[in-house]
């Protein structure tokens, strides 16, 4: 039987003229309220039976609650969506929100509850609440999701995290473990820190940094590498003062060094506590220097080296050429103005997206680390495929982290140079444009792949992307398997509900 809310959304499936736009509006901003418990999905053709485990993504999946709205999509309160591969051809879908405290004391109050966000509610929030909602801190866990060392764990830019159930999306608890030696309290605010962790080089270990803010005056802002043992098993490498902190969504590591790749778009300390609202203190300087803190692992000796003037918050993958090389990919912007794009405003307003100063390019930095020295390089254009070069949201064949690599997979939001909406799924060759491949369809919206490796493959491509889409012109959510060699599909199944535009996630081995 089809509820109301789904006649609603199947109403706006208006003739092709319109499928961009209406397609578009249930891609962002979009509340689906649906919660789906392992239901059966079928595909056009066959799953390959090698594929075992659950690709698990967590996004924005809820916009209002009672009077307000989010101005910004990055604040939209979580929700998972799981899709199991049990190795038998079957796939099951789930879809669940966090059972965080800011979600459940939103939903009991019938209003947003006063906890921290990245930017602003519609109408805006009173100072006071601001300030009641700056204490409280962030408890909206909805970008990414990782597997530390068996337990499933949600993420975002700061410290704190929750731990869910791999198998039912079911949320446990949260977690908000200290480090030896860390700065916590007075005269610091130390709850920083990336949704993008890196698998520390042979271990079942992650680094991940936290960032210290010293709301003093003259105090410098720390930054701490920290390893990650488990949810609660937390230990300091390394930790250095900067006098001035960056904002961080992401580190690499190479197989003996953390990078962290430092944009001058900083975190005014006082603009912070006055408006009380992280955005508002964000300020990108045009006329500084990127630093590179090179941090070797052993040691925790720092090395600290500046390139050019660029923002990035989503990295391909880093590897050592020699003892003393190292090279790095990013998906890199000239500014930090994509941070302020993703507000409804903006997405919302078709000529003011499209002429927004959307200008991502991937970037390789050859590092000489005792020379000081970082080369940028661009990579080599594919004349048949141009918009390549334009990837963000990268993901690559996990068995080739932190070595060295050909291939990384992306989406490009504009490819047409014009339209943002114009959506692909690309395939970057880093060794050589000419492998460069991309995927599209008309109306269609492909979110973040993940890439799955065939277990008896032999060559770095060997494998299938999981790519979740949006079909603009049926108003429907679907998951594409893709065949990472030609970039084409190999087989699709429609879900039972509305998947809107959500962050990152990844494919976890055997649970299911």
């Amino acid at each position: 039987m089809v509820s109301i809310l789904q006649w609603l959304i199947l109403s706006l499936c208006v003739p092709d003229i319109f499928a961009q736009t209406q397609g578009w509006n249930l891609l962002f901003g979009t509340t689906v309220p649906e919660e789906v418990v392992k239901k059966p999905i079928t595909f056009d053709n066959p799953v390959p039976k090698w594929i075992k485990g659950s690709l698990i993504r967590n996004g924005p999946g809820r916009f209002e609650m009672g009077p307000h709205s989010f101005l910004n999509v990055f604040d939209g309160y979580a929700k998972l969506y799981s899709w199991q591969f049990p190795g038998n051809g079957s796939v099951y879908f789930s879809a669940k929100f966090v059972q965080s405290m800011f979600y459940n004391e939103s939903l009991k109050i019938k209003d947003i509850a006063r906890y921290q966000t990245f930017d602003d509610l519609v109408p805006p929030m009173s100072q006071l609440n601001k300030e009641e909602a700056f204490i409280r801190g962030l408890d909206n866990m909805n970008v990414n999701i990782y597997n530390y060392t068996g337990e499933c764990v949600l993420l975002t830019d700061v410290w704190k995290l929750y731990v869910v159930d791999c198998h039912t999306l079911k949320t446990i608890r949260s977690c908000d473990p200290p480090i030896p030696g860390d700065h916590t309290t007075f005269p610091y605010i130390s709850g920083m820190s990336v949704a993008h962790p890196v698998p520390e080089v042979g271990t079942d270990y992650h680094l991940t940094i936290r960032q210290s803010l010293a709301i003093l005056p003259g105090m410098s802002d720390k930054f701490t590498l920290v390893r990650v043992k488990s949810a609660d098993i937390q230990e300091k490498v390394a930790e250095w003062e900067v006098k001035k902190m960056p904002y961080q969504h992401s580190i690499l590591s190479t197989e003996r060094y953390a990078l962290i790749f430092a944009t001058p778009l900083y975190m005014d300390t006082k603009a912070l506590l006055q408006s009380f609202v992280a955005r508002q203190s964000l300020i990108f300087n045009k006329d500084e220097k990127t630093t590179v803190y090179v941090v070797e692992i052993k040691t925790g000796q720092v090395h600290t080296i500046q390139t050019e003037t660029v923002f990035s918050m989503h990295y391909l993958n880093a590897y050592e050429i020699d003892n003393n090389t190292i090279v790095m990919d990013v998906a890199s912007y000239p500014d930090g103005s994509v941070v302020a794009f993703f507000e409804m405003d903006n997405l919302m307003n078709k000529t003011r997206r499209d002429s927004a100063p959307y200008k991502p390019s991937l970037k390789r930095y050859k590092i000489d680390i005792l020379g000081k020295k970082i080369k940028p390089m661009s990579f080599g254009v594919n004349p048949k495929v141009p918009h390549v070069n334009m990837m963000d949201m990268p993901t690559i064949n996990e068995r080739y982290r932190s070595k060295p690599y050909c291939y990384a997979y992306g989406v490009v939001f504009k490819s047409d140079f014009k339209t943002f909406g114009n959506f692909s799924i690309v395939k970057k060759d880093v060794c050589s444009s000419f492998g460069d491949l991309s995927w599209n369809v008309a109306d269609q919206y492909p979110m973040e792949s993940w890439f799955v490796p065939d277990p008896n493959g032999s060559r770095e491509d060997d494998g299938v992307l999981l790519t979740p889409m949006l079909d603009g012109k049926l108003c429907k959510s679907y998951l594409v398997i893709l065949d990472p060699k030609t970039m084409k599909p190999i087989s699709k199944a429609q879900l039972p509900i509305l998947v809107p535009f959500h962050f990152h996630g990844r494919f976890i081995d055997n649970v299911y």
